[in-house]
């Protein structure tokens, strides 16, 4: 969106007191979507037969981004994501977000201007394209391609930002050569009184006429191309001010058009379905309802993430939010602590630019926690006067607590969820039984130590996965020490599997240097031939290696029986890429491992 969005007051949710909350997911009446196509989900739901039979202590296969945990790669070059992606993927990431790929007005100097300058530039495109040549400096079409092919092999998902509501704004010398190309409304600045207001009110920059084939199918166009690149999702910046079916004389048939000529595009081609989700912000306005949109799109719930951020910088549990402001059902909802709006804007209303990444983080976490929803994590530069496109890999995205809680999400990601307060601390139990664990932020402080009430967990020994401190539930209570504000707990007997984790708790995997029946061998080497041998078997979740800076690894399957005496490359059932880490111990999930 664009700079200085206007913002409604906060409706203040307050939860007080140690009681408990059970989060059921309720049917949305209006969705008539009920495959889930418009958004990416693919149904579910709870048991009507009551009981949650999902908690069979067995992790769920996630393929949908509304599952998934995403990266806000704000201003990323693509092809430093593409170098990045075994640590996004470590860091428990589904999928990434990427800024708006069309072509950018006054594109010169963004090599050594600040990103205070031209962050917003963005969001003023020039044509419903991909860009090409030097029409950009995030990167070309091919970087594209790679990139989504890259990610795909990882198991991530790439979404791209796209901007159809308006495109390059009147204090340039682009205008003319834009909008003589396209209708656009008249009706003034919007505001959230009528619907006219809404769709046809500009926000700063000229306002297309989006009900006209032209706009449609230029749109459309691009998001073929899109497609075509590997892109599986995609976000529509100002989603609030394009008009609905539902809007009565201002309705038209934009999101049908392009929604669903991009999802029978994809069907054409045997891709996936793509994900949809909108920048609907505060309110939708006089006359209009957010289910208008959750029928073909999940979209944001920006207000919520407010209370949750404002509670954590107070330190006051009891303005924490835990109800929806919109209304819609968690799996049509994305989640923030910060947004690229809430952070980068200078004026306006909640802002998040002073807060610290601890704020941002223990924020974060709370509602990473959340059953159903998707939670977008923005990757701050250094400061809003470092260059454009400068990364901070210390900025919090890949923080321990951050790792955790994405890992802690894709264990559970369709369990239960039970929320309660005590002593200043937000606590989410997700699953049942001896499978179930916590999510537990200490909204009052960051490293202090607390004995909590975690009925939901059974007895016995479980670990935080931020700190692998080893902690006892009796009779449901337990006592433990906060790192960074947070402890996210699971039974010390599991293992986190899926969404890009790969530890395991239960079982020394380190093994140098034997010969071995297993079925799984990996050869570490440094520099050029010499090395040794690792062993794994499928009785263990995962593979660790010692590796010290500069080593490089192979993992190799054979069939079982082979030994790293009578191994034969030529008869490896499978092998993956080769990868280079430097200086720590890397533990790979052999299921997760990026085969060739």
């Amino acid at each position: 969106m664009k700079k200085n969005l206007l913002a409604l007051p906060l409706l203040a949710f307050l939860l007080t007191g140690c009681s408990f909350l059970n989060i059921n997911k309720d049917d949305d009446p209006d969705d008539d979507d009920p495959t889930g196509e418009h958004g990416g989900q693919e149904g579910g739901g709870d048991d009507p037969t009551g009981g949650d039979p999902t908690d069979t202590g067995e992790q769920s296969k996630i393929d949908s981004i509304q599952d998934m945990n995403i990266l806000h790669a704000w201003n990323w070059r693509l092809n430093d994501i593409k170098s990045r992606l075994t640590t996004i993927k470590n860091a428990g990431y589904g999928a990434i977000q990427i800024s708006p790929m069309q072509p950018k007005v006054d594109k010169s100097g963004y090599s050594n201007q600040s990103t205070s300058s031209q962050w917003w530039k963005l969001y003023q495109p020039l044509a419903f394209k991909i860009a090409e040549g030097d029409e950009t400096f995030l990167g070309n079409k091919d970087d594209l391609v790679s990139l989504c092919s890259s990610a795909k092999n990882m198991g991530l998902k790439i979404i791209v930002d796209v901007v159809s509501n308006h495109l390059a704004g009147t204090n340039n010398n682009y205008s003319s050569q834009v909008y003589t190309q396209y209708p656009l409304h008249n009706y003034g600045a919007t505001n959230d009184n009528s619907v006219e207001a809404v769709v046809r009110g500009h926000i700063g920059l000229p306002d297309l006429d989006t009900s006209t084939d032209q706009v449609q199918q230029d749109v459309l166009s691009m998001m073929k191309s899109y497609v075509d690149c590997g892109v599986s999702g995609f976000r529509f910046d100002a989603a609030k001010h394009i008009e609905t079916p539902d809007d009565g004389n201002y309705a038209s048939n934009y999101w049908p058009t392009v929604l669903d000529g991009t999802s029978n595009y994809a069907k054409s081609k045997n891709i996936d379905v793509p994900y949809y989700y909108g920048e609907v912000l505060n309110t939708c306005g006089t006359g209009r309802k957010f289910s208008s949109y959750t029928k073909m799109m999940s979209i944001c719930d920006n207000n919520q993430g407010t209370s949750i951020v404002d509670a954590v910088y107070k330190g006051k549990i009891n303005l924490i939010k835990t109800t929806y402001n919109t209304g819609a059902d968690p799996d049509h909802l994305v989640l923030w602590a910060e947004s690229h709006d809430t952070y980068a804007n200078t004026s306006g209303y909640n802002l998040t630019n002073s807060y610290s990444k601890e704020v941002i983080n223990k924020a974060y976490m709370i509602q990473a926690s959340r059953k159903d929803a998707a939670t977008l994590y923005l990757a701050r530069p250094s400061s809003m006067g470092a260059t454009i496109c400068s990364i901070d890999d210390n900025s919090g995205w890949k923080n321990s607590e951050v790792t955790a809680i994405n890992k802690f999400h894709a264990r559970y990601v369709d369990k239960s969820e039970t929320i309660t307060t005590e002593n200043g601390c937000f606590i989410n139990i997700r699953g049942s039984g001896s499978y179930a664990g916590a999510a537990i932020v200490n909204v009052g402080s960051t490293n202090s130590k607390e004995t909590l009430t975690v009925k939901g967990l059974a007895n016995g020994n479980y670990v935080d996965l931020i700190s692998n401190n080893k902690y006892e539930v009796k009779n449901s209570k337990v006592t433990v020490s906060f790192t960074n504000g947070g402890c996210i707990l699971i039974p010390s007997d599991g293992s986190e599997q899926g969404g890009g984790d790969t530890t395991t708790y239960n079982s020394s995997v380190i093994l140098k240097g034997y010969n071995t029946s297993k079925s799984y061998l990996g050869w570490v080497w440094q520099g050029s031939g010499n090395g040794h041998w690792v062993d794994f078997s499928a009785d263990h979740d995962a593979i660790g290696i010692n590796l010290s800076s500069g080593d490089n690894y192979i993992v190799v399957e054979f069939a079982s029986g082979t030994t790293s005496s009578n191994a034969n490359w030529s008869n490896k059932i499978k092998q993956t890429d080769d990868l280079s880490y430097g200086g720590s111990q890397i533990i790979l999930n052999y299921n997760e491992l990026s085969w060739k």
